[in-house]
């Protein structure tokens, strides 16, 4: 491992900000050997580390400054109740300091570690004793985030056209969102209010209540946020890793019309009461109906509190607006990080896109996918999902990029779009082995369990080609946020049961033990993504095809990673007989 991290310390095209960092990282050496020892590297560590880099960023110079009251002292934070996980086999303490062994990072991952945005509601900032007890002034912040767009005008939105357009773009984006989610929080409000009178029982506290307590300090955090991830959105458009969105270009597009809007607006409003309702109530998260033909975990859970989890149409259609009002419309720049890898990828090989097929796999509505189609719009994709309802969406968003963008081409595939639908499980691909040259996904694993999590990267190594490119993008973990690490696993309270054995889950380990090549590491605001390859000379026996490690290990000979009960944490099946990868019990 230690010669594999150093040729990626000397990667071509390193900037000199991180061989500096990448200087820095050696001083974490005696954690190699407990990650060697234990499979856990402390948060106390970690967290050290990072207060010795801001120490010494500061000392050469940097605005940085060395010490400020918002970064977390050095404690385990994994053993917060907010955070707490059993301990399984891919947890950690810090997931940072463990990626730090295996990844080159990206110069993104210092910024974001290091950037402060005080994100916390009235109700998360006062769940803890151990808050810290200094306040920044309303004042403070409003002249931060004056200082922070005066920068940005000087630094980036009047550099040329492309630039301007990009923020008058994105900052009406981020009001429109911005009053959406507000809007959101009005409307079940007021349906709070109403049915208390109706009922002459108090009124629960709402999340508007709880938002309006702190709303100078919300509004300006996130919009500094907005604003720090659409500038790196910018600057990876302007490196030529990936178009503007299209969907900012296309001035035809629906989402300039008015009525269309309006539409989808009140679809969210309507949403957002069920949806804070249930969270308000701790409501049942079953779905409306039962079945045996899905993954358990997946089937019998409405994530979100969302109306009808996964399966109806209804959920389909709100989804997307739903997302991008939580994250003041950042959303679609954050998933775009992950055609970063894909494209330094491309390069390094010198691959023909044409001659390339790409398997996105839980694509939901397909939304992200259209930037994949828009950026190489003659590669070969498959789109999957378990939902029905999702994929029927996904096929109809990408019907509609080629008719806004491709309309008098014929690329193939389903509809004409160059791409092909399937409905899996990501734990059981029905593809060939060796069959795709990408794999990426997208904002699912922390919506599973670890066994499940651990089944589909087997299946992600047999259906890749050797040498092809798997991409995960995801929430960010502990230590890849130092401030948000004391509470970043409130998100779990909203319905997310494995997002607090996910923000633990080292997912380099959890690759590296099925055969891959750790590659590179990004952050992007609330995400970050990883990159992966699938070795040319497979590490272990080999069929002669790259298939090895979890098929040799398990033995079944047939170049396909089977999964033990043991892995999955999981009894027997039925009739006593052990679960594998793509069993509806799987959970």
């Amino acid at each position: 491992m230690s010669r594999a991290h150093g040729r990626r310390s000397h990667h071509r095209g390193l900037d000199s900000k991180y061989v500096a960092h990448a200087g820095l990282l050696q001083r974490i050496a005696p954690v190699r050997a407990a990650v060697a020892a234990t499979r856990r590297v402390h948060a106390q560590v970690a967290t050290t580390e990072a207060s010795q880099r801001l120490e010494e960023v500061s000392s050469a110079g940097s605005a940085t400054p060395a010490v400020d009251p918002y970064v977390v002292p050095p404690v385990n934070h994994r053993e917060l109740p907010t955070n707490y996980a059993p301990e399984t086999r891919f947890t950690v303490d810090s997931v940072a300091a463990a990626d730090a062994l295996r990844f080159r990072l990206d110069p993104s991952v210092e910024f974001w570690a290091n950037h402060l945005t005080r994100i916390r509601t009235l109700a998360n900032s006062r769940s803890f004793s151990d808050v810290p007890s200094q306040e920044i002034t309303n004042r403070q912040r409003l002249a931060d985030l004056v200082a922070t767009v005066t920068d940005l005008l000087s630094t980036s939105a009047l550099q040329d056209a492309e630039s301007a357009a990009y923020w008058t773009y994105h900052l009406g984006r981020a009001g429109f969102f911005l009053g959406a989610s507000a809007g959101g929080a009005i409307a079940h409000h007021l349906s709070e209010q109403f049915s208390a009178l109706s009922s002459s029982k108090e009124a629960a506290r709402t999340p508007l209540q709880n938002l309006s307590a702190n709303a100078t300090s919300e509004l300006t955090n996130r919009l500094a946020e907005c604003i720090a991830v659409w500038k790196q959105d910018l600057e990876n458009i302007k490196k030529g890793l990936y178009k503007l969105p299209w969907d900012m270009t296309t001035l035809s597009h629906r989402q300039y019309n008015p009525l269309f809007v309006l539409s989808r607006s009140a679809q969210f409003f309507s949403e957002a009461i069920y949806t804070l309702n249930r969270r308000i109530n701790n409501a049942d998260p079953n779905n409306w109906f039962s079945t045996n033909m899905y993954p358990k975990y997946y089937a019998d859970n409405t994530f979100h509190y969302q109306t009808d989890g996964w399966f109806s149409s209804g959920s389909a259609n709100v989804y997307e607006f739903s997302t991008e009002a939580l994250f003041f419309g950042r959303q679609d720049a954050m998933q775009r990080t992950t055609l970063v890898p894909l494209a330094e990828h491309i390069r390094a090989t010198g691959a023909d896109p044409a001659g390339m097929t790409l398997l996105e796999v839980s694509c939901g509505t397909g939304r992200f996918h259209t930037f994949v189609k828009d950026n190489y719009p003659t590669m070969s994709t498959i789109a999957s999902d378990l939902s029905p309802f999702y994929l029927s969406k996904a096929r109809d968003n990408v019907k509609y990029w080629k008719s806004m963008r491709a309309a008098s081409l014929d690329l193939g595939g389903t509809d004409k779009t160059g791409t092909d639908y399937m409905q899996c499980a990501m734990e059981s691909i029905p593809l060939p082995d060796a069959s795709v040259d990408a794999v990426l996904c997208v904002y699912s694993f922390h919506e599973m369990p670890e066994g499940a999590r651990l089944a589909a990267v087997q299946e992600f190594y047999r259906v890749l080609k050797p040498g092809g490119l798997a991409v995960l993008t995801d929430s960010a973990q502990l230590g890849d946020r130092l401030e948000w690490d004391r509470n970043l696993g409130q998100f779990g309270n909203f319905n997310e049961p494995h997002y607090r054995n996910y923000i633990a889950c080292d997912f380099g380990a959890m690759f590296e033990s099925v055969g891959f090549n750790c590659g590179t590491k990004y952050v992007a605001s609330a995400s970050k993504t990883l990159s992966f390859t699938k070795p040319y000379t497979p590490k272990g026996n080999s069929d002669g095809n790259g298939f090895a490690t979890a098929a040799a290990a398990n033995g079944n000979g047939n170049g396909k990673a089977a999964v033990s009960a043991a892995d999955l944490e999981i009894s027997a099946g039925a009739g006593g007989h052990p679960l594998v990868a793509g069993d509806p019990q799987l959970n």
